[in-house]
């Protein structure tokens, strides 16, 4: 066996990362427009990969104020959406994501990775724009329905 291969059976080609699905009290949902590779020019949720040794919720915390600011307060919840699974371009690189909840309660939304997202806008659950970043779409369709959903791009 070659020593990739056994790195990805022994899971140490998996990446783990945290979306944070943020609403507004208007249940609006703040989304980014990607100017990372994969997904480029696609909406999608606040959120990223976990560090080593990092909860999930820690995780989340750090990201909301990387890439939102440290002036705005988010309330996350316990509620999970979604479980994401995909392998995107170019790196197809095997991805889990755990999508969490967030309330806005206040502050000053910043874009504070203008390298990484062109701009955050608020969207109406009912009017998302098409150009949608991987399970964003299912996820906010099953929160409408109040389902839970396990999105994979694995067949």
């Amino acid at each position: 066996m070659k020593r990739q291969d056994a790195d990805l059976k022994d899971g140490k080609g998996i990446r783990i990362a945290v979306d944070i699905a943020i609403f507004n009290d208007k249940r609006e949902v703040l989304l980014g427009k990607r100017l990372v590779q994969a997904g480029f020019g696609s909406w999608g949720f606040v959120g990223g990969h976990l560090k080593t040794g990092e909860k999930i919720m820690d995780g989340a915390k750090r990201e909301i104020y990387e890439e939102l600011g440290k002036s705005v307060q988010i309330e996350l919840t316990n509620e999970i959406l979604a479980i994401r699974e995909n392998s995107l371009e170019p790196r197809f690189i095997h991805h889990i994501t755990i999508i969490i909840k967030g309330e806005y309660a206040e502050g000053e939304i910043k874009n504070n990775e203008p390298e990484k997202c062109e701009e955050w806008k608020w969207f109406d659950l009912r009017r998302l724009p098409p150009n949608l970043f991987s399970g964003i779409r299912e996820t906010l369709e099953n929160f409408k329905q109040k389902k839970e959903i396990i999105i994979s791009d694995w067949q």
